[in-house]
């Protein structure tokens, strides 16, 4: 079984040739984390998702601010509950659905934290600060938040669109897919559309396509 902090290496690796700041590399890191919540040991970390979003989901709904955010959340949250181990949230189809719950939650508190007059810079720090604290293993939370707020503030800010926001989550995603494979037990990567296990030549064939699309990206 492959660990978080190989999970969260090879995230940040493949996403450094397309994404230069800071935020869409922190976001990777959260996409290759967010896999393994349907696993038993991270239960607390669903229940805080869902706990976070209803409190969201009222509280907006309530003062009648768009109230999206924790529908989403909620939305991931009730996946991993529903999910088994190596499931569904390691397929294509999981990566996608992941993806955009994580996207519409971003950009909802991003958009709303600017009305209320936080600047750009401090709505990511907080977003990055409640991901980190509802998705990462405990012994990242720290280290992250610290690199990541500091990242923040001292490097240019990227410009918010799904390109910078959900292009990492998938990346992230893509990353634990391609490290799982090479395990004895592989990843069924095409479900539901198929049960095949995919094993280390699925990595190494994305890897090399990888490699080649950074190549594209950085010279051309």
């Amino acid at each position: 079984m492959s660990s978080y902090r190989q999970h969260g290496l090879l995230s940040i690796l493949m996403a450094i040739p397309f994404f230069q700041a800071v935020f869409p590399l922190a976001l990777a890191l959260i996409g290759a984390m967010v896999p393994d919540m349907d696993h038993e040991v991270k239960s607390g970390n669903v229940s805080t998702a869902f706990l976070i979003g209803l409190v969201i989901f009222m509280v907006f709904y309530i003062l009648g601010l768009p109230y999206i955010a924790g529908i989403a959340l909620m939305d991931l949250a009730l996946i991993f509950y529903l999910s088994r181990h190596r499931g569904f949230t390691h397929s294509i189809l999981g990566a996608f659905i992941l993806s955009a719950c994580l996207t519409v939650f971003v950009l909802s508190i991003f958009f709303l934290l600017r009305s209320f007059g936080v600047d750009e810079r401090g709505s990511v720090a907080v977003i990055l600060i409640s991901l980190g604290f509802i998705i990462l293993n405990r012994v990242l939370i720290l280290p992250f938040i610290l690199l990541t707020v500091i990242g923040v503030f001292l490097t240019p800010f990227p410009v918010m669109n799904l390109y910078t926001i959900m292009g990492p989550f998938l990346l992230g995603f893509l990353s634990h897919a391609v490290l799982d494979s090479f395990t004895p037990s592989g990843v069924r990567f095409m479900r539901p559309f198929s049960g095949r296990t995919f094993k280390k030549g699925f990595g190494v064939s994305v890897l090399l396509l990888w490699g080649a699309a950074a190549v594209y990206y950085i010279i051309f």
